[in-house]
């Protein structure tokens, strides 16, 4: 059964910072451009997110952006997994099997959603969990009203397998044929969507630059960063230039890992 964990008293500001969005033009996080929920003053509203994944690498990463930007966030996560890495920050959380329908349903019934992020990553796993995790996410962000969703997905995924490694494809065309069952659901949930695929994932020393940009070019590969990725991801929350959007991660300061 889904069930809330805790509740803490959410201190809110807004991160500044100009991110940039292929190479060219910058975008900023607009998350107060979202409506009041239902009976909230709106004087009073703050966006809410719901994150999948929210307490792994990547997933914790983008939980610390978004409240550090004012988002009310919940975190969806299975009862075996550690919150260790988001102590201290003022986050609900949800338990649940995200290959479970009825869990995810009950997630999105604990309040409305206006972002929802996918940064699920699970080593080891039947690689079929990306799809059915995928038609979850879409089907109840779809039928609660989200009005946005942010799915991290991977490079070798429908018209970016060109730009996969020929040589290690067949290994990895049970995940990447996963992960695009996964990026059509939302697609096709009709919910205004935001797709970020990333090739490598590296994490430099701290006080390495970031500078992690998104490119339109299916046909890019590189590395990028956990850091990078999760302000890329705030980048996108509300932003037009972002809505029905794919994109790849990639940072210029990084080498190119094949």
């Amino acid at each position: 059964m889904v069930t809330r964990r805790r509740t803490f008293t959410i201190l809110a500001f807004l991160r500044a910072g100009l991110l940039a969005l292929a190479g060219a033009a910058f975008i900023t996080a607009n998350p107060a451009s979202a409506q009041p929920r239902a009976g909230q003053p709106a004087s009073e509203a703050r966006p809410a997110a719901l994150v999948f994944g929210g307490s792994g690498q990547l997933g914790s990463d983008i939980v610390r952006m978004l409240v550090d930007a004012g988002l009310e966030v919940t975190v969806f996560m299975r009862p075996t997994s550690s919150p260790e890495r988001l102590a201290g920050l003022p986050v609900e959380f949800v338990d649940g099997d995200v290959t479970v329908e009825q869990d995810v349903s009950r997630a999105f019934q604990v309040r409305r959603y206006d972002l929802v992020v996918d940064a699920l990553g699970r080593a080891g796993a039947d690689v079929g969990f990306f799809a059915i995790s995928g038609r979850h996410i879409a089907t109840w962000a779809k039928a609660t009203g989200a009005r946005q969703i942010i799915l991290h997905s991977s490079v070798g995924v429908g018209n970016s397998r060109g730009a996969y490694p020929a040589e290690r494809y067949a290994g990895m065309q049970a995940l990447f044929e996963a992960k695009q069952a996964g990026e059509r659901a939302v697609i096709d949930s009709g919910v205004p969507y935001t797709i970020i695929r990333n090739a490598v994932l590296r994490d430099p020393p701290a006080g390495t630059p970031e500078q992690a940009r998104l490119v339109a070019d299916e046909r890019v590969y590189g590395t990028v960063s956990r850091r990078g990725l999760a302000r890329l991801t705030l980048g996108c929350v509300s932003e037009p230039a972002c809505a029905n959007r794919i994109f790849h991660a990639i940072d210029d300061g990084l080498p190119v890992l094949r």
